[in-house]
């Protein structure tokens, strides 16, 4: 199976695998869900693990395909921990302020509600590494 055909099924998979885990802690049915990249497993990890375990299987660990996608993982961890991190904390007190400030325009709570932080974990991240790794390993295999 050619290896980006394996990434995106591995994708739609672990964004399938969100809204069954949401639907089941938040008791609802919310579609919106499958458009999220943020939550358990985080896409873009599912992303990078699903890639470099096609890599693994098809080419093997000495081939120039596999460290490109090893450090492709490796960035894409990097970004979903430190830089949406910074930006989850520049979204935590710009909601802070919204939320503490005098309510001068009807946009404020709106825009306190947008501005409410929904980011990845560290667990969100390795949750999304295995299962891409591991449904790549799998379906390559097949």
């Amino acid at each position: 199976m050619d290896i980006w055909v394996v990434v995106v099924l591995a994708v739609v998979a672990g964004q399938l695998l969100k809204l069954a885990l949401f639907s089941v802690t938040q008791r609802r049915l919310r579609l919106a869900v499958l458009g999220q990249s943020a939550g358990p497993p985080s896409a873009q990890a599912v992303c990078g693990g699903s890639l470099l375990g096609a890599c693994v299987v098809q080419v093997g660990w000495q081939a120039p395909a596999t460290s490109v996608a090893l450090v492709f993982g490796a960035i894409t961890v990097f970004d979903a921990m430190r830089v949406r991190t910074a930006a989850a904390e520049q979204r935590r007190v710009l909601h802070e302020l919204v939320q503490l400030g005098p309510v001068i325009h009807p946009w404020q709570r709106r825009a306190a509600e947008y501005l409410d932080v929904v980011t990845h974990t560290p667990a969100h991240v390795a949750v999304g590494l295995i299962w891409g790794f591991l449904f790549a390993l799998t379906l390559a295999t097949a």
